[in-house]
């Protein structure tokens, strides 16, 4: 799959409640990508698979043993449901504004002046 057709191709899901069509380049920007991956960009590791992806009918119908394999064998993912879901939940938070320091973060202004009282 070139590029371009890459690129344009979308996910038709709800994500979080943003709803829309969210594209490939949307939840893999190529920083993530790069991070995660053996490739720099979505588009790139697709195309490296070897499988024809030209749209989400194709997509669907490559047997998913063969490509969690290839998940498994080009990312730190095992497989492509925990590199979506991965990919999802950066996309949710950056559109959301909210952070894993947000979340998770123990808020240590509050405990230092605790700590002082």
């Amino acid at each position: 799959m070139g590029e371009a057709e890459t690129s344009a191709a979308s996910l038709d899901v709800e994500i979080g409640g943003l709803g829309g069509e969210v594209t490939l380049a949307d939840l893999f920007p190529p920083t993530w990508v790069e991070s995660h991956t053996d490739s720099t960009s979505i588009d790139k590791f697709v195309d490296d698979s070897g499988f024809d992806v030209s749209d989400q009918e194709s997509f669907e119908s490559i047997p998913t043993h063969k490509w969690d394999r290839y998940v498994d064998t080009h990312t730190e993912f095992d497989d492509w449901q925990s590199m979506l879901s991965a990919a999802v939940e950066r996309y949710v938070l950056e559109r959301t504004g909210t952070t894993d320091a947000d979340s998770d973060e123990p808020d240590t202004e509050s405990e230092s002046a605790e700590a002082r009282a």
